[in-house]
């Protein structure tokens, strides 16, 4: 095991490790920086309302999927949505810019192109431009996956993520810990949106913000090279081999195990760009997350691969909120 990976298992671990002890007053830095930073910032308000997605750890917390969950209940409720993205790993030929479907993932990057499934997607690193570049195009809100430290805007709603049994891991500040904020940075989200696990984490018992649940659901499953819908059931007993390059692989692991599939792991850092070569020798099936299936629909000579659907859910409860929040600022014609 690398020291990276040993230091991100201390992160999570419940009484902590050296090498994260070691690292306390770098994090306590870190911490102290980032505080200052929110402090000091001005902020700007968007052109057209805005919701950013974020949450304060670093690795998956189900932004992407939360924001595609946004943005069909923002059209369901009769707005005109986009989504804007910093865009990681991207390389657009101009910013801001319109993510076109038959992207390549090298310039749109993978998590764009799977938001582009649902609504129209606009990168900018200076996510102003990019709100501006949609209200251009003639959205009336936006949805920011990933904007929560993006201090130069001031967003219509901050919403907040928490997953897991310990959702802020030991509560440290990189590199100590998982933590870009403290925990205090709770307090400038206007809700939070947790799983069971972490609507029971000490964190959250002082919270004096909105606590919503949420839950990730399995949906469907398909195949990749044709589209074709696959039952869940064919899973149950079949042994598959999961490749991907996501922040949490070990969730997807589960998901799999509690369809009945007996699993072999292949894992990619997140955000992996695939290639035929990561492929050989394996043996079908394969099955990927929606987020891996963006950049390997173009791959050629891929054993069969089914893709797992999966998507957030939440209850009225966080529907009647967002509803109540955002009537007052639809613009009118």
């Amino acid at each position: 095991m690398s020291w990276r990976s040993a230091l991100e298992q201390e992160w999570y671990a419940e009484n902590g490790g050296l090498l994260s002890d070691l690292l306390v007053p770098l994090g306590k830095i870190y911490c102290a920086l980032a505080a200052r930073r929110r402090a000091q910032a001005h902020p700007r308000p968007s052109a057209i309302p805005s919701i950013v997605v974020g949450n304060l750890s670093v690795g998956g917390s189900a932004k992407t999927p939360t924001t595609l969950a946004l943005l069909r209940w923002l059209e369901a409720e009769g707005w005109q949505p986009a989504a804007v993205s910093r865009g990681y790993g991207a390389h657009p030929p101009q910013q801001p810019y319109r993510v076109a479907p038959a992207d390549d993932p090298e310039q749109a990057g993978d998590e764009p192109l799977l938001l582009r499934q649902v609504a129209p997607v606009y990168l900018s690193r200076h996510r102003h431009q990019g709100i501006q570049a949609a209200a251009a195009d003639g959205h009336d809100i936006v949805v920011l996956d990933d904007g929560f430290q993006h201090l130069a805007l001031r967003p219509t709603l901050s919403i907040l993520l928490l997953l897991g049994e310990r959702p802020l891991g030991n509560g440290r500040c990189l590199p100590a810990g998982p933590l870009r904020e403290g925990p205090s940075a709770l307090a400038a989200a206007d809700a939070l949106l947790c799983d069971d696990a972490a609507s029971r984490s000490h964190w959250l018992r002082q919270s004096v913000r909105p606590i919503f649940r949420m839950e990730a659901k399995v949906h469907g499953l398909h195949v990749l090279q044709d589209g074709r819908a696959l039952p869940l059931s064919i899973l149950q007993g079949t042994r598959v081999q999961a490749v991907t390059g996501i922040a949490r692989p070990e969730r997807f692991r589960r998901t799999l195990e509690s369809l009945g599939a007996k699993v072999d792991m292949h894992s990619f850092p997140d955000h992996h760009r695939f290639h035929q070569e990561d492929f050989r020798g394996l043996s079908s099936p394969l099955v990927m997350t929606a987020k891996d299936a963006v950049k390997c629909r173009f791959l050629e000579g891929l054993p069969e691969a089914w893709v797992l659907g999966q998507g957030i859910h939440w209850g009225p409860d966080f529907s009647a909120w967002l509803r109540a929040q955002l009537a007052s600022r639809r613009f009118l014609p």
